[in-house]
């Protein structure tokens, strides 16, 4: 197919895929007679496929291109693929509003929480200090420790992370390795997880007025 068919297929401007093969998001097409050049099927998976991590999963043509790249280099290996993946598009949260105290506050807390969880030795620093300056800000605004609430975070996100592990062990097994499954699982999951958190809390918050009963 010529590139105009390839963009009604994929719903993504001809102007746009242009611009995914100079950023080398998109391997070219085969040239064909005179001047023309053909795409196929492959063409069609890797732009849903950039869609899917630049509409869905929000992430910047620089994150998508690191993405890409894992899979490339991880072929033999979901599970590195996944944590590789997570490293490629982690967004590192800034706040420099920080007053004498919250940061060192903030710092003790995260500490404290990975101590318990035994994950203070393998956490990357990025994650470490994200969950620093989240804290460090949600302090600067005067509100109380969170202590308890980043429990139930922690459990949640454990629970979350060993059902991704057996799915993904289960697959390999079944399937085989599909390192391209694993790392859009693990990339979309994010996008899928904070909506169901958000629906939780909508669900939380009318149980919760229920019971107290109208005017309250």
């Amino acid at each position: 197919m010529r590139i105009g068919e390839l963009s009604e297929r994929t719903g993504v401007p001809a102007a746009t895929i242009k611009y995914y093969l100079r950023e080398q998001l998109l391997q070219p097409g085969e040239h064909g007679e005179g001047n023309t050049v053909e795409y196929g099927s492959p063409h069609v998976h890797r732009l849903t496929l950039i869609r899917a991590l630049s509409e869905t999963a929000g992430l910047s043509v620089a994150q998508i291109g690191e993405v890409l790249t894992v899979l490339a280099r991880h072929q033999d290996s979901a599970f590195q693929a996944m944590g590789a993946a997570l490293a490629a598009t982690h967004r590192e949260p800034a706040f420099s509003l920080a007053s004498e105290g919250t940061r060192e506050a903030a710092e003790r807390t995260v500490d404290q929480l990975l101590g318990e969880y035994g994950w203070a030795e393998v956490a990357p620093p990025m994650y470490r200090d994200a969950m620093v300056t989240a804290l460090t800000a949600f302090y600067r605004l005067g509100n109380p420790d969170p202590q308890e609430v980043l429990g139930h975070y922690a459990d949640a996100a454990a629970a979350l992370a060993s059902a991704d592990m057996e799915a993904i062990a289960e697959a390999t097994r079944v399937e085989g390795v599909d390192v391209e499954q694993a790392v859009t699982a693990t990339v979309l999951g994010e996008t899928v997880f904070a909506a169901l958190r958000r629906i939780a809390h909508i669900a939380a918050s009318a149980r919760t007025q229920a019971s107290q009963g109208p005017g309250s």
